[in-house]
């Protein structure tokens, strides 16, 4: 994107009302927690391996484990390293970029003065206020440009390696996560590599979607839903669990109700009328008036 062609008005706007650094560097202090927990874990997973009898197969496997934890360990903190180099770079970004109230006071001021400039007498003063918006949009667009310069070398990010195989490859349920991890990690990679590419055909045309530059990852997302269909059913179940309770709830106490019954020459006579029986067994005789009219 070519910031020169763009007004100080957009770039200014754009800077100071977007997010900020503060989820960058809330990311860099996660990559940084979790960098931490991935080293103490590889170190963990050492001390046990070398515990493990020699003959068998599994300090291979540990040594194995170990590895890519440390691998593992540190893309994180590589990631950390980006996540603050961007967050650093928009800081700086923000604080040479003219605020946008500067700006509209300047235009307000050239208006006035335009609009007062009957015989040429504010002319010099006019002159001055352009020149010092031209100073601003210079001061905008070398900001703007240096700030997609810096994020765009802090969004490489070291790919993150595949977990080694796990030594019991049957697919039991206690093993489902682990046997699925290095689906999820490779669809990870593979939308992470694709996201600085996407951003960098956002750039060139904002007409483009998103879902162009990321065609390459889709197999992979569509591998990744795959992966959780085994808890699609556990959890229309509990939907189902929750919609039982919550009918128990609004009906305390009431039974089911009972079933309709249906009857055949059943009717009591009433004159020329057919009515229910219950109607004969609810129907009181009125009591006789014995006193005496006025």
């Amino acid at each position: 994107m070519n910031f020169a062609l763009l007004p100080p008005e957009t770039n200014s706007g754009r800077l100071y009302d977007g997010p900020g650094s503060q989820s960058l560097t809330e990311a860099a202090a996660a990559w940084r927690r979790l960098s931490r927990r991935l080293w103490t874990a590889a170190a963990d997973y050492a001390t046990g391996a070398a515990r493990l009898p020699a003959e068998r197969s599994a300090p291979a496997h540990a040594a194995a484990a170990v590895k890519w934890l440390r691998a593992a360990a540190a893309s994180a903190e590589d990631a950390a390293h980006g996540a603050a180099a961007a967050a650093r770079a928009h800081d700086t970004a923000l604080t040479v970029t003219v605020p946008p109230p500067a700006i509209e006071a300047n235009r307000a001021r050239r208006k006035s003065l335009a609009a007062a400039n009957v015989l040429g007498q504010a002319s010099p003063a006019v002159a001055a206020a352009d020149g010092d918006y031209d100073s601003m949009w210079v001061c905008n667009a070398r900001a703007m440009c240096a700030y997609a310069r810096a994020s765009a070398a802090a969004s490489v990010l070291t790919p993150f390696a595949l977990p080694p195989a796990p030594a019991c490859q049957a697919p039991t349920p206690r093993t489902w996560a682990v046997m699925s991890a290095p689906d999820v990690v490779s669809t990870g990679r593979r939308v992470m590599a694709g996201i600085p590419e996407a951003l960098r055909a956002l750039g060139r045309s904002p007409l483009t979607t998103i879902d162009v530059p990321l065609a390459s990852a889709t197999p992979a997302l569509s591998r990744l839903s795959s992966l959780s269909a085994p808890s699609g059913t556990a959890i229309s179940r509990l939907n189902a669990l929750n919609k039982a309770a919550a009918l128990r709830y609004l009906l305390p106490g009431k039974g089911r109700a009972p079933a309709v019954n249906a009857g055949l020459g059943r009717a009591c006579k009433l004159g020329a009328l057919s009515v229910p029986r219950v109607w004969s067994a609810a129907a009181t005789p009125l009591p006789l008036y014995r006193g005496t009219v006025a």
